[in-house]
């Protein structure tokens, strides 16, 4: 048994550095958006393009789910961090928007691959009862790239120029990359053959599960409308600098950390569906007071504090269910879930500036009205197949 949960804490600590690279390298464009887009010369509309484009490419990780559902998911991660990292790297080495676009694309595209891989072998090696504290540690990963990694990449930006964090996050990358060959055991993979993986499918297929995907994708979508304008929002309002933005990203890193804490001592207590259920309210509260913020800074970021953590403690919640929901073909069931969060993102994207343009309310009203959508469909349709947890 000590051998056993010394293995799971390495797991853990492993994804842990995994997930906060990852993460950094994801979430900095948003907090930083009209800095990259001075960087390059580029309009704030063509970058939120190129990182709508690297959200839509999470489409393609259900294939690569089958892929690491027959070839063992341990390989694909350590390729797809192989392949991040030096997507990161070029964008530092050559930085200019054609290569920033396609850099975006490639991080991106990875980044599907390894968080469905990490999600799904925490289904494979974690039991469901203590499943949800595993993949809220993991999340760690997350929120410490608010704490400690946008802050990093502001400093890093403000002193050497918007490409420099890219070197350094895509080194880091190689290097967790290295990690996780090093330290996550092989494991048999979950179908030996494509009748085996197509019998597995089936369960993608069925009513439950499609909700669930769409529940994935409605929070992300909700989310994501709020926080691409974000860096727009507090710049306008607040007359904040690079450097500000980047301490105002530590709220949003301190608040995923309170979100992830909640989900540690909190969602097996009471069950994966309560928690996220309870996570959707609490976010749409706070949405509806952040416009009432706008000459209160400390206010907003106190409202904002709120969003982010009641946000980070649903999806916290919600990937564990996910993992319920098909078990004998989790690694494209948690890529599909992903792409179904990586499609969330993508619409947030382009519909986040574009909404701004008639105030912050009318993108708070469109988040509040998902939240609603979503609490209706997880009531009604989201079940786990494990009937491990009261309904």
């Amino acid at each position: 048994m000590k051998t056993s949960e010394t293995r799971s804490g390495q797991l853990v600590m492993v994804f842990i550095f995994v997930r906060l690279v990852v993460a950094t390298a994801f979430r900095m464009v948003f907090p930083f958006l009209p800095a990259l887009a001075r960087g390059l010369g580029v309009s704030i509309e063509a970058v939120a393009g190129a990182v709508s484009a690297r959200s839509a490419l999470g489409i393609l990780g259900p294939p690569l789910g089958a892929l690491a559902d027959m070839r063992g998911r341990k390989r694909l991660m350590v390729a797809a961090l192989v392949v991040f990292g030096l997507g990161l790297l070029a964008v530092g080495i050559w930085p200019t928007y054609a290569v920033f676009f396609m850099g975006l694309l490639i991080s991106g595209g990875a980044t599907v691959v390894i968080d469905s891989s990490v999600h799904a072998t925490l289904g494979d090696q974690i039991p469901y009862a203590q499943r949800g504290r595993a993949t809220a540690l993991v999340e760690l990963g997350w929120s410490l790239a608010f704490v400690a990694g946008i802050p990093l990449v502001a400093i890093n930006m403000a002193r050497s120029g918007w490409s420099a964090p890219f070197i350094w996050l895509g080194l880091a990358g190689l290097l967790a990359g290295g990690l996780v060959g090093w330290v996550v055991p092989h494991s048999r993979p979950s179908s030996a053959s494509w009748q085996e993986l197509r019998h597995g499918l089936g369960e993608i297929f069925s009513y439950s599960a499609l909700m669930g995907l769409v529940l994935a994708l409605m929070m992300t979508l909700g989310n994501q409308v709020v926080s691409i304008v974000f860096g727009i929002w507090m710049e306008d309002s607040f007359g904040l600098k690079l450097e500000q933005l980047g301490a105002a990203s530590m709220v949003i890193g301190l608040a995923g950390l309170g979100g992830v804490g909640c989900a540690v001592l909190v969602t097996d207590l009471i069950g994966k569906r309560m928690a996220i259920g309870l996570g959707l309210l609490v976010n749409a509260a706070a949405c509806l007071a952040l416009p009432l913020l706008r000459s209160h800074l400390w206010g907003a970021l106190a409202v904002l504090f709120i969003f982010y953590l009641s946000f980070e403690f649903a999806i916290t919640s919600l990937l564990p269910l996910m993992t319920t929901l098909s078990t004998h073909a989790r690694g494209v069931f948690m890529a599909a879930t992903l792409a179904a969060f990586s499609l969330g993102d993508s619409l947030g994207a382009l519909l986040g500036p574009w909404l701004i343009h008639s105030g912050l309310i009318t993108n708070v009203l469109f988040t509040v009205a998902i939240n609603i959508c979503g609490l209706l469909l997880l009531g009604l349709f989201v079940r786990p197949v494990e009937r491990i947890e009261p309904i």
